[in-house]
């Protein structure tokens, strides 16, 4: 695939590499003509200097080739405007990086929409994602997110003592939103009917809402919820992102920020959240502020070395657990093996976001358990556009969880009506992936 990449900064290089490692002919424009000279040096990739947001320029890039624009330069505006020109202009797919303020969408008014933009993405919203995920699943049973944070897949241990373990499905009542897509008995892989019931020790997967999952998660596991204490350094887009998406009865947030007036600004944006003012790399300051009492400590400045110092420092307090973001992905291991339990880049959270959008289709395997797969497809079989759920002639082991329709999420109802290109997450075995995917997509 032809792609333009807009930004030869950090972000833009890093996904320039590894868009051309994954076989496609890249083009980087940007402004700056040493950042263009470096990229030509150092990268399998061709390079153009000027403007992104111009239309010669993106002429010269190849825009007629039919190619997916990425815009990640430092600036929204032109990301906005390069992207929506690059529609304009007949590419098929546009992408633009935005800051979280920009992303967050108001009732009443849509960038996408406006600017004619496929996909808005931000890297600070993407790293507290990956954050989050790690902050909730402190185990080492794997977790995937979807539909940018919408949703969320867990897998845990049922223990006898919980309330819902024992009963049938059908007499369950789960939180709106979730499902429990599969059961795993000892070598036995299970996707479960209303009457099937979840034992002692069982492995569950279920996946919903984010916000809803943790509470469904405790029917079965048979756990008091108790608040975590967790401790965020810094007080930027990423820090807010994070705390919004950790907000609730699980989790008791403490963000530390060095400015004043910032400090004063978080706390009229979380209003129960509490914000300390100091120096997170300051260990007189960690050790007044009790830091040794956290569950989770979070260093997320734009500083990778004050992320560094002060997640070693809180470990060695006694700190449970400590992530740190990291700006540089080559530190990321080197991090990891000096005591820092988990680095996140957001570089790399964002070329990985890229990358899916570059390998999607129609049909994406999402996620493999087992012998069972989760598939991600665009509806567009005669046999399911326009019918209701109760009435499609689904294959046995198979199982509807969630319908993606104009970026609302819906975990549908047996009355549920499909329309043409809805996204819809389906569990089913290996096996009969392919009858699966002839019902929902019209495709052999």
């Amino acid at each position: 695939m032809q792609v333009i990449i807009a930004g030869a900064g950090e972000i833009g290089r890093y996904i320039a590499e590894q868009v051309s490692n994954d076989g496609h002919d890249v083009t980087v424009i940007d402004h700056d003509e040493d950042q263009i000279n470096d990229v030509n040096s150092t990268l399998d990739v061709q390079a153009v200097c000027g403007s992104a947001s111009s239309a010669a320029i993106l002429v010269k890039a190849g825009i007629h080739n039919n190619p997916l624009v990425i815009c990640v330069t430092g600036n929204d505006e032109t990301n906005l405007v390069c992207a929506s020109v690059a529609k304009k202009m007949g590419a098929p797919r546009v992408i633009a990086a935005v800051d979280e303020v920009t992303y967050k969408k108001s009732s009443d008014f849509s960038y996408n929409e406006h600017f004619n933009i496929d996909e808005l993405i931000s890297s600070e919203m993407l790293t507290a994602l990956e954050l989050a995920a790690l902050v909730r699943n402190p185990g080492s049973l794997a977790v995937e997110h979807f539909a940018q944070g919408k949703l969320e897949m867990q897998r845990f241990r049922a223990n006898q003592d919980a309330k819902s373990v024992g009963r049938a499905l059908g007499d369950i009542h789960l939180p709106d939103g979730v499902r429990i897509c599969m059961i795993r008995r000892q070598d036995e892989f299970i996707i479960p009917t209303r009457d099937d019931q979840i034992l002692h020790d069982d492995l569950i997967t279920i996946i919903g809402h984010t916000d809803q999952v943790m509470q469904a998660r405790s029917d079965f596991e048979g756990r008091k919820l108790t608040k975590r204490k967790v401790i965020i350094m810094g007080g930027g887009h990423t820090a807010i992102s994070l705390a919004r998406r950790l907000r609730g009865n699980i989790f008791k947030l403490t963000i530390i920020e060095k400015d004043s007036e910032r400090c004063l600004e978080l706390s009229n944006r979380l209003p129960t959240v509490t914000i300390l003012n100091g120096d997170g790399t300051n260990l007189a300051f960690l050790e007044e502020e009790r830091i040794n009492n956290a569950d989770i400590f979070i260093a997320a400045t734009p500083s990778d070395e004050a992320n560094i110092m002060s997640a070693i420092q809180a470990k060695n307090l006694g700190v449970q657990k400590t992530l740190v973001v990291i700006h540089r992905p080559d530190y990321a291991g080197l991090v990891e093996k000096i005591g820092v339990d988990k680095a996140v880049s957001p570089r790399v959270v964002m070329a990985k976001e890229i990358l899916t959008f570059l390998r999607k289709g129609s049909i994406s395997v999402l996620a493999e358990l087992g012998e069972i797969e989760i598939l991600e497809m665009v509806v567009g079989g005669e046999e399911f556009v326009g019918k209701k759920l109760k009435d499609l002639k689904l294959p046995d082991e198979s199982l509807v969880l969630t319908l993606l329709r104009d970026n609302d999420l819906v975990v549908p109802t047996a009355d549920t009506i499909f329309q043409l290109n809805d996204v819809v997450l389906i569990i089913c075995k290996h096996t009969i992936h392919k009858r699966i995917t002839k019902l929902v997509t019209g495709r052999n």
